[in-house]
């Protein structure tokens, strides 16, 4: 389909990083020059090389800059990679995580009321591939829950 015209922000700590910048832009599913990547990032940097991303000087730049917030880590460093985040977001944040622990209730403990929250669970399956399940925050706009999935699925494929 068309591109979702959202501005969108890859931040996190894991391999997820690169492999997601790299998927949601093989994939279309925003304009590159809607992606906003933190410049320290090296690994998120290279996987965009070239290919028109805005880089930020930092994670909370990013995060300013953008309506959705995908994050990326792992339980252990969930905490930390939302610290950034924990102030400034008026917006949708996605989380991308491998273990169910990082649910609605672990984001809501760590973000600023109002935030529009989706945790997403990646999965290995017996084939060996990922996939995600979603839990959805009730207050997350409708016309919001499909470019987030289609971005996280976007890394599953």
């Amino acid at each position: 389909g068309m591109p979702h015209n959202i501005r969108v922000a890859v931040i996190g700590e894991d391999e997820y990083v690169p492999r997601l910048v790299r998927a949601i832009l093989d994939r279309q599913i925003i304009p590159a020059d809607n992606m906003f990547l933190s410049a320290q990032d090296k690994a998120a940097v290279e996987a965009a090389a070239g290919r028109g991303v805005q880089l930020c000087e930092s994670s909370a730049a990013a995060v300013v800059n953008s309506e959705i917030v995908l994050v990326c880590a792992s339980r252990r460093e969930m905490g930390t990679e939302l610290a950034p985040i924990s102030q400034c977001t008026r917006g949708t944040l996605v989380t991308v995580c491998d273990s169910g622990a990082v649910d609605i209730a672990f984001v809501k403990e760590r973000v600023v009321f109002g935030t529009e929250i989706i945790a997403a669970t990646i999965h290995r399956g017996e084939d060996g591939g990922l996939y995600a399940t979603y839990a959805i925050d009730d207050g997350v706009r409708l016309f919001l829950h499909q470019p987030c999935r289609d971005m996280v699925d976007a890394l599953c494929r």
